[in-house]
């Protein structure tokens, strides 16, 4: 498939509305443990600037790009935002870990609708491929390359809803941030960045954020079971 250039701003129109599908979600799912609008309107504005701010700032760090103004976003860098303005949130109005457990719930499927735009506009390209579904961007005068943005799209939006059909194990919270970060460990191999070093920079943070899920994990539930004897 040959993708023309397009002048219209899709990428841009294509990340703001798969960040507001997922807020939509997550406000469908907290506004049952009773926050009135304000109060969710207050969480959704802190998710907006930590993951504005977190993304920019993984993007300086680990590529050595641009300013705080400059600099581009980052998919895994709003990773971060947003769990860190869940956890503020639910410190300042508990209600019982729906807030971060939604707002994690949502990453895949926030991820996934936002590599549409990428898949249009070329950017995070695959590697070289002449096999079927192969794509080439007029726009990049590039080469025939494995059609990575909208395999990555089609693989988070799956993961999204077995995650949502298992909402209500108690493990959910981990369960989503494992399969995220083993599936970006993955699917990095494909990805044109990978065929210059052996492991990229997204691989690297994919096993931190394995690693620190992991031992989060054994904390809690070694402290739970303290917590019960």
């Amino acid at each position: 498939m040959i993708i023309p250039k397009f002048n219209f701003p899709f990428y841009g129109i294509i990340i703001v509305l798969s960040i507001l599908i997922g807020m939509i979600f997550i406000y469908y799912n907290i506004k049952k443990s009773g926050y009135k609008n304000k109060q969710i309107l207050l969480y959704f504005i802190m998710y907006i600037t930590f993951a504005f701010i977190f993304g920019k700032l993984y993007t300086i760090f680990a590529y050595g790009e641009g300013n705080i103004i400059t600099a581009g976003l980052s998919a895994y860098g709003g990773l971060i935002g947003v769990i860190i303005a869940a956890i503020i949130f639910e410190k300042i109005l508990p209600t019982k870990n729906r807030t971060i457990k939604y707002t994690i719930l949502s990453l895949p499927l926030v991820y996934g609708l936002t590599k549409l735009a990428c898949s249009i506009v070329g950017c995070c390209g695959g590697i070289p491929y002449n096999g079927i579904f192969k794509v080439k961007y007029l726009s990049h005068e590039g080469i025939w390359q494995f059609p990575i943005q909208i395999t990555e799209t089609i693989l988070f939006l799956l993961l999204f809803i077995i995650c949502y059909k298992l909402k209500d194990n108690k493990y959910i919270n981990y369960i989503v941030l494992i399969s995220v970060s083993i599936l970006k460990f993955l699917l990095d191999f494909l990805r044109y960045e990978h065929i210059k070093i052996i492991i990229t920079r997204n691989q690297i943070f994919s096993i931190i954020l394995l690693i620190v899920t992991i031992i989060v994990f054994i904390y809690y539930k070694k402290k739970n079971v303290l917590k019960y004897k």
